[in-house]
């Protein structure tokens, strides 16, 4: 048998953990007869499962009737894409729905403006033509980014949802990518958008799948589960070298082998990505083995306290830092992440 679990990035896995109830909450809200949002935003960490979620929903959706599902990149064109996929998928799949549209409309060859004013009128002729038969539009973005076409995109969308149209949107994003865009003046609406923020995965969960998958104990699957603290792409790397292995079972090799691939293939990149003072907040916490109190980190950086809580928000958005607010203890929420800011400290 092939090894189950992925190294890879943003595909869907042959083994995962499903996230059944954010998914069922999604798909049931866009599903009803009167929905309370037509868009959700799906937030979470660098390898939280965002992209494996939103897959899942778009699958499932598309597979029921009057559903026609498009997925963009945010790297094109989106307007015009949408279009072009939208008139095709409606000939193919709905060829008794009559689009009269304009031929230059859905051209490339075009300026830019005029373009665009030719492609909001025929994407707005097509899906009030699947309006009238009853055919919804689901969307899907994934790891949006403060771009000018995402925003043209996202503010058409607006429209649609003005104008009753049958448009659904749902988007993955970091949360800075996330906070950027919705920070633009044009982008208010999507500070109201519901947010789906992806928690860790639950423990037992990840050593049950471990024991259908190697036959360990219970005792031995909880434990090595527990090195992943419940982090969706963990839990992928270490099943990953733990199949890998002659013995298959835990070792210090697979431990080695399981921090360098976290460190490659995801926390060099997530480091990358903070500021130096965002930085330097991750690496005074370092400097505690476990949990430490807010307070004490605070007053070894001798910051202040508004000042603190800008960083420590941040970190806690990006799925780095865990925070017990009752108590305001805070801890890092990704396996290994205190070794690895250590490191690179030094």
């Amino acid at each position: 048998m092939d090894n189950p679990f992925s190294l890879n990035f943003g595909r869907e896995p042959y083994l995962y953990i499903p996230r059944t109830e954010e998914q069922e909450k999604i798909t049931s809200t866009f599903n009803s007869d009167n929905p309370y949002t037509n868009v959700y935003m799906i937030v979470g960490a660098r390898g939280s499962g965002k992209t494996v979620l939103l897959s899942e929903i778009s699958h499932n959706i598309s597979s029921m009737p009057n559903w026609i599902h498009i997925d963009l990149n945010v790297e094109r064109d989106l307007l015009n894409v949408l279009a072009a996929n939208l008139y095709n998928k409606t000939k193919k799949n709905y060829p008794k729905i009559k689009l009269d549209i304009s031929v230059k409309g859905l051209g490339i060859s075009l300026e830019r403006e005029e373009k665009y004013t030719d492609i909001q009128v025929d994407l707005d002729k097509m899906l009030e033509a699947l309006s009238k038969k009853k055919v919804k539009v689901l969307i899907t973005l994934d790891e949006v980014v403060n771009s000018k076409e995402v925003r043209e995109f996202t503010t058409y969308f607006q429209h649609c949802i003005r104008e009753g149209l049958p448009v659904f949107l749902l988007m993955t994003g970091l949360f800075k990518n996330v906070r950027a865009l919705q920070n633009n003046r044009s982008q208010t609406f999507l500070r109201r958008t519901p947010k789906i923020e992806l928690e860790p995965l639950n423990i037992r969960r990840i050593a049950l799948k471990y024991r259908e998958v190697f036959s360990y104990n219970e005792e031995e699957s909880m434990k090595i589960a527990e090195m992943t603290a419940g982090y969706s792409y963990g839990f992928q790397i270490l099943g990953y070298h733990l199949y890998e292995n002659e013995e298959k079972r835990l070792n210090d090799s697979v431990v080695t082998e399981y921090r360098i691939s976290l460190e490659e293939n995801s926390y060099e990149k997530i480091w990358e990505e903070l500021s130096l003072k965002e930085r330097l907040v991750a690496g005074a916490i370092a400097e505690y083995k476990g949990m430490v109190s807010v307070k004490e980190v605070r007053e070894k950086l001798e910051m202040d306290s508004n000042n603190f809580s800008t960083y420590q928000n941040i970190l806690e958005g990006l799925g780095i830092l865990r925070r017990e607010k009752a108590y305001g203890i805070l801890e890092f929420a990704l396996p290994y992440f205190r070794e690895f800011v250590i490191g690179k400290m030094k």
